[in-house]
């Protein structure tokens, strides 16, 4: 008896604590999240052209960051789980704003395609 519950102030002392750090741990896991920016030609083929240098600014709770995006109109953010505000501008387009939602348990990098809508057009 004495034997059984030596086990059990084991377990709880030891494993119970390793199990809630590691749990702790995955939940505050950075997540690579992609935004592709492009500029949404109308026509019959859907061609698509990225857009170079547009701005990206993602705010969070307690993370804000601002990036720009390259020649591929990609720009890559390492964000831990929670609801972010994303804006993406550029002179002579549209702006978006848009809100995403990183899980947890998400394995995949989070892909966000953007379409701007040129001004006056």
């Amino acid at each position: 008896m004495i034997y059984r519950r030596n086990w059990l102030w084991f377990f709880i002392l030891v494993f119970l604590p390793l199990f809630l750090a590691g749990c702790s741990g995955i939940r505050w896991q950075m997540k690579e999240t992609v935004f592709l920016v492009y500029e949404e030609l109308y026509s019959t083929e859907g061609t698509v052209l990225p857009i170079s240098g547009a701005q990206v600014l993602v705010l969070g709770e307690g993370f804000s960051g601002e990036k720009y995006t390259d020649s591929a109109g990609r720009v890559v953010f390492q964000l831990a789980p929670g609801t972010y505000t994303v804006d993406i501008s550029k002179d002579g387009y549209s702006t978006i704003r848009d809100s995403i939602t990183i899980y947890t348990l998400e394995l995949t990098p989070g892909i966000y395609p953007y379409g701007l809508i040129p001004q006056g057009g």
